[in-house]
């Protein structure tokens, strides 16, 4: 399920190479042209960035500007970093799996201290208290709770701006104070999913309280050992995950110097771009709503636009994303604990079973998108909890990013390559006529 784009047919890879059909076979057969199946079955598409290297390296070495125009299509990697590595079984943070850090218990504290200094710390549970500044909470309380809670993901992006205010901002640079003014973002934000909750308003942090649990508390779900511990390696799961979108929109933020809260302000935005954050929204409203006993009458709309609506099929994991699984194994546990509501317990089964046949049938393996919603709804979480809890997640990912992005002091700017039709010619001036004097 790649992006339409992202392919060539056979006869735009014979004219842009200019070779033979069998030079083609040959060269997918090497697996330096990876080909996808057409949708017709009949025909295959081939990776366009795998075309384009190739032709790269028929020209012999390009120059500069295209070999970075090539890096900035979802290419190869444009920036050093010591952060997170990506591997088929999902990111590793600083050499540690995502996916281990989850399963086993590892709090968000720690693997936030992890992301920003390169420290473990495994005795870190909970932050010291910082309380929310008075004008953001005057700021909150004034905010129109049916606003909010239709578009969190806008109002988590304010949250930043307004902790900049009042020179927030400019003191996080001149004191060096990015790791406390990370923590008091965190816990504003997980604040923010209270707009959810039934109290429909901001739910400050309670004393010695996790960001997990204030989110769980916030949403208005049951505080359990069992339920934190999910939102916990929800949070986990989704701390980094390289050179996002938006992880390169706060890099760039921070090779401007700009504060923290601006560059994950910058952040927050392009990742509720209609083509990443907000897909755990669309799931929610146009796969899985109800009646949920109808979801294999919905197989067509996986099969036309899993990948660009639903994040099914990520890119960079090919063979399912490992992030995702962990999240649907942790909603069919929760499925299990006794007590949990009848209901809530038979919808989660039901879309369990519909992502298995998906699986199956289509080779459409959920993303991480796809697991937070799943694993929320299986809490009992209110629609949006899994956009929110996404946001604040990446949220750590993103002060690490520009943490590092300061240590390397340069700024992000590459330059633009101009062409509308043919070439501009400049205008010259005629020169003057001598003197003569």
């Amino acid at each position: 399920m790649t992006q339409q784009n992202d392919l060539m047919t056979r006869e735009e890879v014979l004219a842009l190479l200019e070779i033979k059909p069998a030079t083609l076979y040959a060269y997918v057969s090497r697996g330096l042209i990876r080909a996808r199946p057409h949708e017709d079955g009949r025909k295959s598409l081939y990776l366009r960035r795998d075309v384009e290297r190739l032709g790269t390296r028929k020209r012999g070495r390009a120059p500069t500007g295209s070999v970075a125009e090539s890096t900035l299509r979802f290419g190869d990697p444009v920036l050093h970093t010591a952060i997170t590595q990506i591997t088929p079984h999902g990111p590793r943070y600083r050499n540690r799996m995502a996916t281990d850090l989850a399963s086993a218990g590892a709090s968000f504290e720690s693997v936030v201290h992890l992301l920003m200094t390169g420290i473990w710390q495994d005795s870190i549970a909970v932050w010291p208290q910082v309380d929310t500044p008075p004008d953001v909470l005057r700021f909150l309380s004034t905010y129109d709770s049916e606003v909010a809670s239709s578009d969190i993901g806008n109002l988590l992006g304010m949250v930043p701006f307004a902790l900049a205010m009042h020179g927030r901002g400019p003191r996080e640079i001149a004191d060096g104070s990015a790791v406390q003014a990370a923590r008091l973002m965190l816990h504003c934000m997980a604040g923010c999913v209270g707009f959810l909750g039934p109290k429909r308003e901001y739910v400050a942090r309670a004393d010695e309280e996790t960001v997990a649990a204030q989110i769980l508390r916030a949403a208005g779900g049951e505080v359990t050992p069992e339920n934190v511990r999910a939102v916990n390696a929800a949070l986990v799961l989704t701390a980094d995950n390289e050179l996002a979108p938006a992880t390169f929109a706060a890099r760039v933020a921070a090779s401007t110097n700009a504060d923290l809260f601006s560059c994950v302000a910058a952040a927050i935005g392009s990742h509720i771009g209609f083509s990443t954050g907000t897909s755990t929204q669309k799931i929610e409203t146009l796969l899985l709503c109800e009646p949920l006993d109808a979801l294999d009458s919905r197989k067509d709309r996986v099969r036309e636009y899993g990948a660009s609506l639903f994040a099914f099929n990520h890119p960079l994991y090919p063979g399912g994303d490992a992030r995702a699984d962990l999240m649907l194994q942790l909603a069919a546990q929760a499925r299990e604990v006794k007590g949990t509501d009848a209901k809530r317990a038979e919808d989660t089964r039901l879309t369990l079973d519909f992502l298995a046949r998906m699986r199956d049938e289509l080779s459409a393996h959920p993303g991480l998108a796809m697991g937070i919603v799943v694993l929320a709804r299986a809490l009992g979480l209110p629609d949006g909890t899994a956009t929110a809890i996404w946001i604040v997640g990446r949220s750590a990912g993103w002060v690490a990013h520009v943490m590092e992005q300061r240590t390397q002091a340069f700024m992000l700017r590459p330059r633009a390559k101009y062409g509308f039709g043919s070439p501009v010619e400049t205008a010259v001036a005629p020169a003057p006529a001598p003197s003569r004097k």
